[in-house]
């Protein structure tokens, strides 16, 4: 029984990160309510977990961007990314023993929640507003977007967090659509998970037994999840691009509120 729930609890959140580009926390909460994990071996073992969904979803995406020619301004865009992201992850694992969580906590609440009213502002108000975007306008969103690279590497740095939201919100900062935003953030977060894991190997407690188990499950459904989305109509892809990008917005304007509630 305890299998099959693994299996099955992997399949759905997996298919849910890989869908949407962020979700991981999912696993923490997994790990904690239904098997009892400590807060700090549920976040260890759910960092775990996602890396071989990442890395296979990465895969597939590349493969689906390759066969239809879509590696230009986006692709460029999510190296941008990597690289800030990097450099939080770093520079997070060197924070680790030196900033108190209480700040920690405020500040990447108030990064979220400026983050989901960006997007809120650029999909709700923005398009009945009968005006082109400014120069100053879009090089903002520019800066805005590297910064969301640096939290996500903080979150995984510091806190050993994915990280995907604020990847998801840095690539809609830029106009891209929620599929070339997943597929930036699958690839990213691949890299800074790798990293994260080998920063904080030394003191990681992790729970083997259900994050091999869920693991399998999560690879399906990782794998899954990209293939589904390539094979939406062009516009109920549109449609559910423009649907997701302010529900994402809500996800994280509620995780930015959540601690102080």
């Amino acid at each position: 029984m305890e299998i099959t729930l693994l299996l099955l609890v992997g399949f759905i959140i997996g298919f849910i990160m890989i869908s949407l580009g962020m979700g991981a926390a999912l696993y923490i909460g997994s790990f904690i309510t239904l098997f009892g994990l400590t807060a700090k071996t549920a976040a260890a073992s759910a960092l775990v977990t996602t890396l071989p969904a990442l890395i296979i979803a990465t895969l597939i995406y590349h493969g689906v961007r390759k066969k239809h020619d879509r590696e230009s301004h986006h692709h460029r865009q999510e190296h941008r990314l990597l690289f800030w992201a990097l450099v939080g992850t770093l520079g997070g694992s060197l924070l680790v023993n030196r900033i108190n969580q209480h700040y920690y906590q405020i500040i990447i609440s108030v990064i979220l929640v400026v983050l989901a009213l960006s997007i809120l502002y650029k999909t709700i108000i923005i398009p009945h507003l009968h005006h082109q975007t400014r120069p100053t306008q879009t090089r903002l969103n520019q800066v805005m977007a590297d910064g969301t690279g640096i939290v996500s590497g903080v979150m995984t740095g510091l806190a050993g967090m994915s990280g995907g939201g604020p990847l998801v919100a840095g690539m809609f900062l830029v106009n891209a659509s929620l599929e070339d935003a997943v597929a930036a953030s699958a690839f990213i977060r691949t890299w800074t998970t790798i990293v994260g894991i080998g920063l904080h190997w030394p003191t990681m407690t992790i729970a083997w037994h259900p994050v091999i188990i869920m693991s399998l499950g999560t690879i399906v459904g990782a794998a899954l999840a990209p293939l589904v989305m390539q094979h939406l109509p062009g516009k109920t892809k549109q449609t559910f691009s423009r649907v997701m990008k302010p529900i994402i917005a809500l996800i994280l304007l509620y995780l930015g509120v959540k601690p102080f509630i």
